[in-house]
């Protein structure tokens, strides 16, 4: 990212990291119901969909610039992805090794809870290897490989390939997820990691910046509301007429939604000037990488308190961010420090 900060990007970054941990503590998923069903819960779940895409778009736009002025390419490439790839890999320890289920930890011992959960890794060992530790690590190596298509395109002189290659890996991605009970095809694994997804995504920003694209508020809104009413679109109609999911990471309207909001900020740059967001620029990706871990242990304390749903929902989120945020902060302090955080 650029020395100087841009306040929009900042905010946006920030609230789209609260959507994450709303989305992975499943605030509101229990109660309140309305007509028996968890609506206040389901619309956040799926409103926060965009949290991830956007931070790939952003990560493209400006991943472009570091290979404009550089003559070496394959340079800028470890030097961007090998700080990412060491903190994958030293939270992907933590996260093999620490205890999740307290419950089964006290009950049953250490070896055994650790061990039903590397039982579930080794299911699909590839699958594994495109996550790390835990799920929410797929983040690191979907945005290396993106980064590594685009690095070795613009190499060889051929980036106006990316979008028709990016655009195809997307297609294949929503073929062989979500939309498998329509097109009944399979995947090696889950697609929403590896280049699937993210391709088209990083790719993205990286031609808005290429290209020198922008607009005006009112259309980068119409593009965000259009691309997410088809997202609502598509999810409604795979779960109640083929027999679908009904919550889903990524859709054709995802691409849309996420490009709309992008072009939304890049066109307002003191958006969210009073979030103070870019004081905690450098802690975003550490909160990103360790919240679940907060997450996991608020809930544990949640069953044992037999802490009410409703009064769970509202503190998760809260919790979750001041706790990794303070771990972000005290990580960075000790000598291995580096390893885990920026």
């Amino acid at each position: 990212m650029s020395k100087k900060r841009i306040i929009s990007f900042e905010s946006g970054r920030l609230i789209a990291l609260f959507a994450i941990i709303a989305l992975h503590s499943q605030i509101f998923m229990k109660s309140p119901l309305i007509f028996g069903e968890p609506l206040i819960g389901m619309i956040l779940n799926q409103a926060s969909r965009f949290a991830v895409p956007l931070f790939f778009i952003m990560a493209g736009y400006f991943y472009f610039p570091k290979l404009l002025t550089s003559d070496s390419k394959e340079e800028v490439f470890w030097h961007y992805t090998k700080p990412l790839l060491q903190m994958w890999f030293g939270w992907s320890l933590i996260f093999l090794v620490v205890p999740f289920n307290i419950t089964t930890l006290l009950n049953e011992g250490y070896w055994v809870e650790r061990t039903n959960y590397w039982n579930t890794l080794m299911v699909n060992p590839i699958n594994s290897l495109f996550e790390g530790g835990f799920v929410h690590l797929w983040y690191i190596p979907a945005l290396v490989c993106a980064i590594g298509i685009i690095t070795l395109l613009n190499s060889f002189k051929l980036d106006n390939l990316l979008l028709p290659i990016a655009l195809v890996l997307f297609v294949y991605g929503c073929a062989a997820g979500s939309y498998v009970p329509l097109t009944d095809m399979q995947a090696p694994i889950f697609t929403r990691n590896g280049p699937f997804f993210s391709t088209l995504l990083v790719a993205l920003g990286y031609e808005i910046h290429r290209r020198k694209l922008c607009l005006a508020s009112k259309q980068s809104l119409l593009i965000a509301i259009t691309g997410f009413v088809l997202f609502l679109l598509e999810a409604n109609y795979l779960y109640f007429f083929a027999n679908g999911a009904f919550y889903h990471d990524f859709l054709f309207g995802t691409p849309i939604w996420a490009i709309g909001i992008f072009l939304f900020l890049q066109g307002k740059p003191n958006f969210g000037e009073k979030l103070k967001a870019s004081t905690m620029s450098n802690d975003m990706l550490g909160v990103y990488l360790c919240h679940f871990i907060v997450v996991i242990y608020f809930f544990n304390l949640v069953f044992m308190l037999e802490i009410s749903p409703l009064i769970s929902s509202v503190l998760a989120v809260p919790f979750a961010f001041i706790i990794s945020l303070l771990i972000v902060k005290a990580l960075r302090k000790l000598p291995f420090g580096k390893l885990l955080v920026r």
